[in-house]
């Protein structure tokens, strides 16, 4: 039977052992295993939540692995097994990676993690100075599903840091969820068409710009993500993972996922230009081209070309829980390829998001919504979106 090792005083600060530890689990020996983050990140965290006394076989069998209450640890040796594939996975790790300073080892004959600056004698975590632990607090599943979410189960210090040390922003509190379902975020991208209704091989500007800020804001989280291409989207392909779809006004899924809400994508009578329409009061936003203004030479009587692209677009952004499937669905498009990347750059700003919900009811992040932007252009670049309209149902 193990028997685990009593706690010791902390000398690594909880914060820097909260980093090292998500640079361990991002690390290429623990990427490959979920179990095995899920494992190290659970005994870490009731360590340093003041609860080592509860890093039980029979705990970990159940928080970490699922068990039930009649789980019996004589006739299972799951928990035994993964320890040690645990302990051999830290070990390659130290192996293979210069030092840092800082060392997280799982003992022979216990669960409690000894946490400590690599030049120091191993030493468990206690909690960081002014953050108060109920010790008999029993560990919560839920809290620590989303809390390990990210790549292939992983969220990084980032995300981790806020629930914490910090109170959560905005746009952590909208993510959460997407991180709690621990499936690559799947990001589609529509190819373009030629004037004849062909495909090309080529993307918008503002879907490129969106997806670099994207790639960003998920490397910085650790959080996995799929990247497709293509002039179709399947309901297959949304049904076992969350999505972010960046443009595609046209397109079939565009109208069947915002046609029937609040504000909608349209076309214009008997124009056939694109806007968007607020099926309530009938507003419509549509991108504005300013009449050209030539510059005339005095003497040679030299004219500007006319600017190929809008003066101002408009786009939405919107956020619906698929009640069949349970995923979470991002759509960010505009009228024109600008409207998207300023809808899209809501979902990666902290400062820009705040806006969103600023006069939302208390419980938005349970509810769908959509928001209005609107986005001035110079030459191929943006301004910052301006918030035009929000509604949450």
């Amino acid at each position: 039977m193990h028997k685990d090792l009593p706690t010791e005083p902390l000398k690594v600060s909880s914060a820097q052992a909260l980093e090292h530890l998500d640079a361990i689990c991002a690390s290429p020996f623990f990427i490959t295993s979920k179990r095995c983050q899920e494992f190290l990140r659970y005994v870490v965290l009731e360590t340093i939540q003041g609860r080592g006394d509860l890093i039980k076989e029979r705990n970990i069998a159940h928080e970490v692995f699922g068990k039930g209450n009649n789980f019996e640890p004589g006739e299972y040796s799951l928990v035994r097994v993964k320890a040690g594939e645990v302990r051999k996975r830290l070990s390659d790790y130290y192996q293979s990676t210069p030092d840092n300073g800082f060392k997280i080892e799982l003992p022979l004959g216990g669960y409690v993690p000894r946490i400590h600056s690599s030049g120091e004698s191993a030493t468990t975590a206690l909690p960081p100075e002014g953050v108060k632990i109920d010790a008999a607090k029993p560990f919560n599943r839920r809290r620590f599903a989303w809390m390990a979410g990210g790549t292939l189960g992983i969220l990084g210090a980032a995300s981790l840091f806020p629930i914490l040390h910090q109170k959560a922003t905005p746009l952590d509190v909208f993510w959460r969820p997407v991180f709690a379902t621990k499936a690559p975020l799947l990001i589609f991208i529509p190819v373009m068409r030629d004037k004849d209704g062909k495909l090309t091989e080529w993307v918008g500007i503002g879907p490129t710009a969106s997806l670099r800020r994207a790639a960003d804001f998920l490397t910085e989280h650790h959080y996995p993500y799929h990247l497709r291409f293509g002039a179709e989207l399947t309901y297959s392909q949304l049904r076992e993972q969350p999505s972010l779809i960046l443009g595609g006004f046209d397109a079939d899924w565009t109208m069947r996922m915002a046609g029937g809400l609040r504000f909608a994508p349209t076309h214009m009578d008997g124009t056939g230009e694109r806007g968007f329409i607020d099926n309530q009061t009938k507003q419509v936003w549509k991108a504005i081209r300013n009449p050209s203004n030539p510059y005339a030479d005095a003497d040679r009587e030299i004219k500007s070309p006319p600017n190929p692209y809008v003066d101002v677009d408009y786009g939405i952004l919107c956020r619906l829980f698929d009640a069949a499937t349970g995923q979470i669905r991002l759509l960010a498009v505009g009228t024109q390829t600008f409207g998207t990347e300023g809808a899209a750059n809501l979902l990666f700003s902290p400062e820009l998001f705040a806006a969103v919900v600023q006069q939302a009811p208390h419980d938005w992040e349970t509810k769908n919504f959509q928001a209005v932007i609107r986005v001035s252009v110079i030459g191929t670049t943006t301004s910052s979106p301006q918030l035009v309209a929000t509604h949450f149902w």
